[in-house]
């Protein structure tokens, strides 16, 4: 670094300056002016003045009275203290592993000068320190010169040995050994689940007047079970197990009341077992509460005072209040009295003012249009003031609820205005029919109305349902075909009563009613009493002294008009239900597609009706018809041959569908007395067949309707046979052959019509017909079956049938009737490599049953024709046939064994094997075997089906 001028004189004699000196400005600075030398600052506020860190490498710091050298502070003078200040709020950190010699001076100016080691702590020294274990034999010594009756536990740190304590009988001048026995006391009751702490209380009322019932909730911890309570007025309940005690404070001397509770386990003993809490002037009572109210009255004196509906005045009238406050005494008191009308509020200023307790009655005259309508005023007495009374209470306030009627109101509802309720009606839905009688005069119904209907009796109009004015004058009538039946002059007496065919069931007064008569409350009324009365009355007629068709009745008052007129028709059909002259015949209708089995034709498709026809009826149409849709009924009826199913829904005609050739209508309404002198011929009426899914027989039924009721529904001719389901039981074109037995085919077996002419049990039959195919029955048409020996599969069974289907059944079929003798049932069903098989049949018995294999060797071998017997058993081996000389082995017998029989007339079930014996149906032409079944007249099979061989 360069070294620059110095400006001035440098240096004085003796290397002094007087002048500051710097160098580099901050580096070294001497203050001349101030004896201060500066390093890294310029302006020096001590005589030396450092900024920065400042490095001693070696040798002693002086420092006035201080040395430093090395990790060493020291004092220079002999003896004086060596002080560590921190300033302000600052510590001197001593650390760890600190020697210090002398005596140590602590904050608050004691200083300790050393550590003594003294049992008895006889030095008594302000600045030794005592060790652990001479602290421990001073106390111990001391404590052994004392018993815990002579210590007293003190205060503790928390200021409070009671705050948030079990036992809160402990002081700070407490014995120990008496704190020691109450603490094991109340842990003893807290063991024993007797302890009792934390009693409080609360009142449901802290002030109230005299006679005011105070009740406490108690509450504490623990098991408290009794309570004793001193209520502050010189009444103590004891030992109390109600924890909501109730007292009545009776007088307010003394108030305001102390109340303390005591609360304890009567089980319990010792001190943690009972707990006491006082509340200093808790309960405040003042004289007795006061009650406002008032009685009412129609004079400034005597009388008594109104109640019930007798609480109302009518405008321009008066009303006198007395104040009838309770516990007044001789208090000071104000009121107000409201009356409810819009007026002022009267003052009541004292109590011997009018209206006050000890004044006279308060008047109140009501002006015009201050009437309360359907409502009431409320008239209210206001307490406003008491002397001695709880002030919290008031004021006080008693209402009343007062009628104020309207003195100028318009009249009531006139006769004019009702409805005459007409005359209990009977019968199903009349109306009026075409030409009824009318002897009204002047009929406001017309054919096809509606209509009440008489036919014996008393005919009663009314009575009407509300009073109508006036009952005090005028004169009532009761017209009947618009001419009188009955009157009376109304009194001012009640007139209920009867008087020919008018009835006066009964007179009021409008007081209770509306405008309209009706009932109503005395709060709702807008009548005053004995201002306007009103009557209910009715006409009664012996249903004997009115003429057949419509009559009418109808009230008439002299002054107040004519109430409703009601008409009514009395019925020339008193009670008759219809009756049918004939129900008819049944025919068929459309054919549709018939169902052929055995020949009988049923319907099933392409909807076939059958035409109802030469039906009469009795008593259709009085005076009036009745409105419905169902005036006549065609539907199923008796069942036949075990079916249920119905040929036929309810089919319901009207009067346009029975109009007949004559008709009985007038423009769509039916004509007076139909049927009445002989029994009306309807039209002819189609019925419908099911499509439902039903196999049945079944008679038509038919039932006619009219004012009345319905009659009974009748059988009609013709049992109408119906097949629409699917086949069930044993079916001619189906008859069921196992898929297992054999080869080749599986298909069923069929019934054959080729020995139809047969008569015989084993007729001869053609030896190349193929039978399966050759001619079967069908369900198209009738084969023929008529005059043959074919029998009958009917409803899923074979039966022997003679009877004629073509005369009392729809669709008429064959006239079986001459068939008689043994029907038979013959079926072929094809299969090969088959000798034996079971023919499977349930029956209470059959003539016979045969089989026979045509193209085979026992055409030729059997006896019979070619057929073999069932009822006999098979000869054993060989080819079946009692022709031994063509090969047969002596016998016509095909069954099994013996127990596969099937005996003539004798009952079946299950199933039976035949056999073919060394023959085949492979040998058979076309595969075929024939089973021929014999029926005597009642025999049946409920079951059959070819299975394999058992």
């Amino acid at each position: 670094m360069a070294i620059s001028r110095i400006g001035g004189r440098a240096l004085k004699a003796n290397l002094e300056r007087d002048s500051n000196l710097a160098f580099n400005t901050t580096t070294l600075v001497v203050d001349y002016s101030n004896g201060r030398i500066g390093i890294g600052t310029a302006s020096p506020s001590s005589t030396l003045n450092v900024i920065g860190n400042t490095a001693i490498t070696s040798g002693t710091l002086a420092l006035d009275q201080i040395t430093i050298a090395g990790n060493k502070i020291e004092s220079t003078v002999s003896n004086a203290n060596l002080t560590l200040d921190a300033n302000g709020t600052g510590t001197v950190d001593i650390r760890a592993n600190t020697t210090i010699d002398g005596s140590i001076t602590l904050q608050s100016g004691v200083a300790i000068s050393s550590i003594l080691d003294e049992d008895n702590l006889g030095s008594d020294s302000a600045t030794a320190l005592a060790t652990q274990q001479s602290i421990k034999a001073y106390v111990d010594a001391q404590a052994a010169a004392s018993t815990g009756m002579q210590l007293t536990l003190g205060t503790p740190a928390d200021s409070s040995l009671t705050t948030d304590a079990m036992f809160k009988g402990l002081t700070g001048s407490s014995k120990i050994t008496d704190a020691i026995d109450s603490i094991n006391e109340s842990l003893q009751n807290v063991l024993n689940s007797t302890a009792v702490s934390n009693v409080a209380f609360t009142s449901n009322i802290t002030a109230g007047g005299a006679g005011s019932a105070a009740t406490l909730t108690i509450t504490a911890d623990g098991n408290p079970n009794r309570y004793t309570v001193n209520w502050g007025d010189g009444t103590t309940d004891s030992n109390l197990t109600d924890s909501t005690p109730t007292h009545t404070y009776s007088s307010n001397t003394g108030s305001p009341f102390d109340v303390s509770v005591t609360a304890f386990n009567a089980s319990g003993s010792g001190d943690g077992s009972t707990e006491t809490t006082t509340r200093t002037d808790y309960i405040t009572i003042f004289t007795a509460n006061p009650v406002a109210q008032f009685d009412l009255f129609r004079a400034s004196s005597g009388g008594s005072a109104l109640t019930g509906n007798d609480l109302y005045v009518i405008e321009g009238q008066s009303l006198y209040m007395a104040n009838t406050t309770t516990n007044m005494g001789s208090a000071t008191a104000n009121w107000t009295m409201n009356w409810g009308d819009g007026t002022s509020a009267d003052t009541i200023a004292t109590i011997s003012a009018a209206g006050g307790t000890s004044g006279a009655r308060l008047q109140h005259t009501w002006g015009s249009s201050t009437d309360s309508g359907t409502g009431r005023d409320t008239f209210t007495l206001t307490l406003a003031g008491h002397q001695t009374a709880n002030p919290s209470i008031l004021p006080v306030t008693g209402t009343q609820l007062v009628k104020v009627y309207d003195s100028a109101i318009g009249a009531p509802d006139a006769l004019s205005t009702k409805t005459l309720p007409n005359v209990s009606s009977t019968g199903d839905n009349p109306k009026l029919a075409h030409g009824f009688t009318d002897n009204t005069g002047g009929a406001v119904l017309a054919a096809g109305a509606d209509v009440n209907r008489v036919v014996s009796g008393t005919a009663v109009a009314g009575p009407i349902t509300t009073f109508a004015y006036r009952a005090d004058s005028g004169t009532l009538t009761a017209n009947i075909n618009g001419s009188a039946d009955g009157a009376k002059a109304f009194s001012a007496s009640d007139d209920s009563g009867t008087y020919t065919s008018l009835i006066i069931d009964s007179e009021s007064d409008y007081n209770l009613l509306n405008a309209g008569g009706s009932t109503v409350s005395f709060a709702s009324s807008i009548y005053h009493p004995a201002l306007y009365t009103g009557f209910k009355a009715r006409i009664s007629k012996a249903v004997s002294g009115l003429s057949v068709g419509l009559n009418s009745m109808q009230l008439s008052h002299s002054t107040t008009g004519d109430s409703t007129k009601v008409e009514f028709v009395k019925d020339s059909l008193t009670s008759s239900r219809p009756s049918f002259g004939s129900v008819g015949t049944v025919a068929e209708g459309t054919a549709g597609t018939k169902r052929f089995i055995s020949g009988i034709p049923y319907y099933n498709s392409g909807s076939p009706t059958v035409v109802v026809s030469g039906t009469t009826i009795n008593d259709l149409v009085g005076q009036v018809y009745t409105n419905s849709s169902e005036i006549v009924r065609i539907s199923g009826g008796t069942n036949h041959e075990s079916t249920s199913s119905n040929v036929t829904s309810n089919n319901d005609y009207t009067y346009a569908n029975i109009d007949g050739s004559t008709t009985m209508l007038s423009s769509g309404i039916p004509k007076v007395n139909t049927g009445t002198s002989s029994a009306y011929a309807i039209g002819n009426l189609t019925v419908p067949i099911t499509s439902s899914s039903v196999r049945t027989i079944q008679r038509l039924q038919i039932r006619a309707r009219n004012v009345n009721g319905v009659v009974s529904a009748s059988d009609m001719n013709g049992k109408i046979q119906v097949h629409t389901a699917a086949q069930s039981g044993i079916s001619e074109i189906a008859i069921a052959v196992a898929d297992a037995l054999g080869a080749t085919y599986d298909d069923d077996g069929k019934r054959i019509f080729d020995l139809s002419a047969a008569t015989t049990n084993t007729p001869a039959y053609s030896g190349s017909a193929n039978f399966y195919t050759n001619s079967l029955y069908t369900e198209q048409s009738d084969p023929g079956v008529a005059g043959t020996k074919e029998a009958t599969v009917r409803l899923g069974a074979i039966k022997h049938d003679v009877t004629d289907y073509s005369s009392g059944y729809l669709p008429t079929g064959p006239d079986r009737s001459g068939d008689t003798g043994t029907q038979y049932f013959t079926f072929a069903f094809r299969r090969t490599g088959v000798a034996n098989f079971d023919i499977n049949i349930t029956s209470a018995g059959v003539t016979g049953v045969f089989i026979a294999a045509p193209g085979t060797g026992i055409d030729d071998s059997s006896g019979l024709n070619g057929w073999l017997d069932c009822s006999t058993t098979y000869g054993g081996s060989g080819q079946p046939g009692s022709d031994t000389g063509n090969g047969g082995n002596g016998s016509n017998g095909c069954a099994f064994t013996s127990g596969d029989r099937i005996a003539a007339s004798t009952a079946l079930s299950g199933g039976y094997t035949m056999t073919l014996g060394s023959e085949n149906m492979s040998n058979a032409r076309n595969n075929v075997v024939l089973v021929r079944i014999a029926l005597a007249s009642g025999q049946s099979v409920s079951a059959l089906s070819i299975g394999e061989a058992a």
